[in-house]
C-alpha cells in the first residue's frame, strides 16, 4: 500500500467506520427498519429473529407469486430501459433497505415522518414507492429527476405521488417553503462545488422553515473503501483531470487534494461515460462527476440559515456519509 494511503487511513480513522474487532466495516444496516417493519405489519407477516425486516420483506417478495405481490400492493416490476434503475442486493423493484436507512437517520435526528416530502433525484421512484406503501396516510409525496422517462414511469405506476421533470440547473417547479422533508440519496456525491452550492440554495428555497433535508456525500469512509476493498471500482479513466487515470493515480490525487482542500471533484469526460447522463436531454458533464466532501468544507457550502443536525458515517450504499440538516 502506498504510504500516502496509509497516512490517510491513519489520520482519518475517526471518520472511517469499523466493526467491533476494529476492522473496516463493509456493511451498514438500518437500526429500526421503520418502513419495512410497518409494511410487514400491514401484510400480517410475522418478524423472524436473526434477520432484518428489509431482508425478510425482500425475500418474501422474491418468493411471492405476481398475484400475491399485487394483492399486497407490492406488484411493481423492475422498469425496462430507458427508465433509470440501479439494481440492489435483491432482484426486485423496491428499495426497502435504503428507505429504512433514510427514515432511521431522520428519526435519530428527532424528525417527525409527516407532512410534505420531496425525493430529489428520485430516479424511477424505488424509495417513493416504499414510502407510499408505509406512510401514504401521513406523507404527501413528491419526486423530481432530470430523466423524463423515469418521471413518466413514476407518474404511471405510483398512485399518490406527484413527480416532475427537473433540469440540471435550478429552479425546481415548486413554490417557496413547500416541503417539510427532502431526501437526496447519491446526488451530492456527483455535483461540482458550484452546482452543489446552487442546489443547496434551491433546497433551502423549497424547504419550510424548521424543515429537514437528508442527503449523502462521499467522505473518508468511502475513500477508505476504495483503498482497502476496491469498492466501488469505477472506470476512473472516464473522468477528466488526466489523460488516462489508473486506479492508483486517481486515488493518490484524490487523497492529496482531499487532505489539502477538503473537497475533490472530477467531471465525466463525456455524457456517454455515465448512465444517468445518457437519460437526460441536452445533458452536460461540466457539473456532474465524482465528488468527495469533508465535513468542514460542507459547512462552507451550506446557506447561512441551514444547520447540520447530524452526520452518520458509511451509511447509504454501505459507503456514503449521511447528513441531516435543518432550515432555521
Amino acid at each position: 500500500m502506498f504510504p500516502e494511503f496509509q497516512s490517510f487511513l491513519a489520520s482519518r480513522r475517526q471518520e472511517i467506520a469499523h466493526n467491533e474487532e476494529g476492522e473496516f466495516r463493509e456493511t451498514s444496516e438500518p437500526d429500526t427498519s421503520l418502513a419495512s417493519a410497518k409494511i410487514m405489519e400491514q401484510l400480517g407477516i410475522a418478524r423472524q429473529p436473526g434477520i432484518t425486516a428489509h431482508d425478510q420483506l425482500s425475500k418474501w417478495l422474491l418468493a411471492a407469486s405476481q398475484a400475491e405481490r399485487e394483492e399486497a400492493g407490492l406488484g411493481l416490476p423492475i422498469p425496462a430501459s430507458p427508465v433509470h434503475f440501479i439494481p440492489g442486493q435483491y432482484n426486485i423493484y423496491y428499495d426497502f433497505k435504503n428507505t429504512d436507512i433514510a427514515l432511521d437517520e431522520l428519526q435519530k435526528a428527532g424528525v417527525d415522518i409527516k407532512g410534505t416530502l420531496l425525493d430529489f433525484g428520485c430516479s424511477s421512484g424505488r424509495n417513493l414507492a416504499v414510502l407510499q406503501k408505509a406512510f401514504g396516510e401521513q406523507l404527501d409525496l413528491f419526486g423530481v429527476d432530470p430523466a423524463t422517462a423515469s418521471i413518466e414511469w413514476v407518474n404511471r405506476h405510483i398512485p399518490g405521488v406527484v413527480a416532475k421533470v427537473s433540469l440540471q440547473e435550478p429552479p425546481l417547479p415548486f413554490d417557496d417553503g413547500m416541503f417539510d422533508l427532502i431526501i437526496a440519496k447519491s446526488i451530492w456525491t456527483h455535483f461540482s462545488e458550484a452546482a452543489g452550492k446552487r442546489w443547496f440554495s434551491e433546497m433551502r428555497r423549497v424547504m419550510k422553515k424548521g424543515g429537514h433535508f437528508l442527503f449523502s456525500v462521499h467522505g473518508p469512509h468511502d475513500i477508505a473503501s476504495r483503498i482497502i476493498k476496491d469498492v466501488p471500482l469505477p472506470k476512473y479513466e472516464r473522468f477528466a483531470g488526466h489523460e488516462k487515470w489508473t486506479r492508483d493515480t486517481f486515488l493518490l490525487d484524490l487523497v492529496k487534494t482531499y487532505e489539502r482542500d477538503g473537497f475533490y471533484f472530477q467531471p465525466f469526460k463525456q455524457v456517454g461515460n455515465q448512465g444517468d447522463l445518457r437519460l437526460i436531454e441536452d445533458a452536460v458533464t461540466d457539473d456532474w462527476g465524482l465528488t468527495f466532501i469533508s465535513p468542514e468544507y460542507l459547512r462552507s457550502m451550506l446557506p447561512d440559515d441551514i444547520s447540520i443536525i447530524q452526520r452518520s458515517i458509511g451509511r447509504t450504499g454501505n459507503r456514503h456519509d449521511v447528513y441531516v440538516v435543518r432550515r432555521d
